[in-house]
């Protein structure tokens, strides 16, 4: 018998944004959402709905999704990163400041 239990990481509550691009796979088919769409089906799934999700010009079967997956990030999400990246170089010490 073993002693390890297993623990459970917290779930990440997801953001989505208007500008983010969404590629849902299924069993024949991709399609391509944005972040509301997204959201949509992420709700209709996490209530346990097991139909069609109807957008404006196609359907996604619940049961045939094999795999979501964002593809392209916000603006928002990549400045965001961007400021992060920057952040320990904005720091610069005053005599190297004054030597350039």
């Amino acid at each position: 018998m073993q002693n390890n239990l297993t623990t459970k990481e917290p779930l990440m509550p997801q953001v989505f944004e208007e500008d983010e691009k969404w590629e849902v796979r299924t069993q024949d088919k991709t399609y391509m959402l944005t972040g509301k769409q997204a959201e949509v089906l992420k709700t209709a799934t996490s209530q346990g709905l097991r139909g069609l999700i109807w957008f404006k010009d196609f359907a996604i079967s619940i049961p045939h999704i094999t795999s979501v997956e964002k593809t392209t990030r916000s603006q928002k999400e990549i400045d965001l990163k961007r400021e992060e990246f920057l952040r320990p170089f904005s720091k610069v010490d005053p005599t190297l400041e004054a030597m350039l």
